[in-house]
């Protein structure tokens, strides 16, 4: 069983972790029950009917341990900042939970804990219970399966994408717009954004871009795609699995340790904003992107390497092997 909410202050990455687990548990024979409440995120809903799991409301950001342990789950996976520790806890008493977390466990009391944040370290004092790192990233079925042989490579006119998150509260795909309308080059433009920022983007772009919704195809159009930027959230692991070079933008402070980490191993080039970076670092590097192939090679080979897709069947053998199967 699986409890997490999406909204569009909340965004829709703790819903889309818990799916892509999903894929592979299902993919066992096991059945799937979704518990969560989804506000205002129409594409997220259609996704999770689509996905054919038995779906059942919730209040948001509550745990009901009584109605949970009715279903009589052998798992219950957890991914919420805000859902209290303590509910969380006291489930784990009656069940075996794992925890899906961005580097503060928040005191939670787990069978397992998952960071899939590149660089992530072991959960404080539950480090043999911790799954942490790029080798247990949840990436899902549709990302493997749009991966290109050479994604580095461009044939005519490059194609970037710009996606800054399911919702994008804070709007970060303006700023990104801006930018993309100073650099000096030719590149055709493709931006996925919510419908509320459509207007600004437009004003920003003309007619030179691609306007697209939010959609569960996000793969397919990141595979098409010379160059990505992206929030450095849930889908900056997609965009290296797939190995397409990219720009990951930090929009929020739990971003910014899997951002540094993603720079650091050069994996990507990126921009904190939470963390010293401006708007305006946007454009340079993206004109980088544009004009130097190696770079843009070196940048996909190990992006690709360090995410190899695997990450969702890890986490089904470390629950299954706490319950000793």
């Amino acid at each position: 069983m699986f409890r997490a909410d999406a909204s569009v202050g909340q965004g829709s990455g703790h819903v889309m972790r818990c799916l892509t687990l999903a894929e592979a548990l299902a993919a066992r024979g096991d059945e799937v029950i979704f518990v969560g409440a989804i506000d205002g995120v129409g594409w997220l809903t259609e996704y999770v009917a689509a996905a054919g799991y038995r779906v059942i409301d919730a209040e948001p950001n509550r745990l009901d341990e009584a109605a949970v342990l009715s279903l009589a789950p052998d798992w219950v996976v957890v991914d919420s900042y805000v859902i209290p520790a303590d509910a969380i806890n006291g489930l784990a008493r009656s069940v075996p939970v794992l925890a899906i977390v961005d580097g503060d466990a928040r005191g939670i009391e787990a069978s397992l804990y998952l960071d899939q944040n590149l660089g992530a370290a072991p959960i404080a004092d539950h480090a043999s219970q911790s799954l942490a790192g790029s080798p247990f990233a949840l990436i899902r079925d549709a990302v493997l399966a749009a991966r290109r042989d050479e994604p580095w490579t461009v044939s005519g006119v490059p194609r970037l994408t710009a996606f800054m998150g399911g919702t994008d509260p804070s709007g970060a795909i303006v700023g990104v717009a801006r930018q993309l309308a100073l650099v000096d080059a030719e590149f055709d433009i493709v931006i996925v954004c919510p419908d509320v920022h459509r207007a600004a983007v437009e004003q920003a772009l003309g007619s030179s871009a691609t306007i697209l919704a939010p959609t569960p195809e996000l793969p397919t159009i990141l595979a098409h795609s010379d160059i990505v930027v992206s929030a450095a959230g849930t889908s900056a692991w997609d965009i290296c699995a797939l190995g397409v070079p990219s720009l990951l933008v930090g929009v929020v402070d739990n971003q910014s340790a899997g951002l540094a980490s993603a720079v650091r191993e050069r994996l990507a080039l990126g921009v904190d904003l939470v963390a010293g970076g401006t708007v305006a670092d946007i454009a340079p590097a993206v004109s980088l992107l544009l004009a130097d192939g190696a770079l843009r090679e070196r940048l996909s080979r190990a992006s690709s390497e360090a995410f190899d897709g695997l990450g969702k069947h890890r986490v089904v053998g470390a629950m299954l092997a706490t319950l000793g199967e």
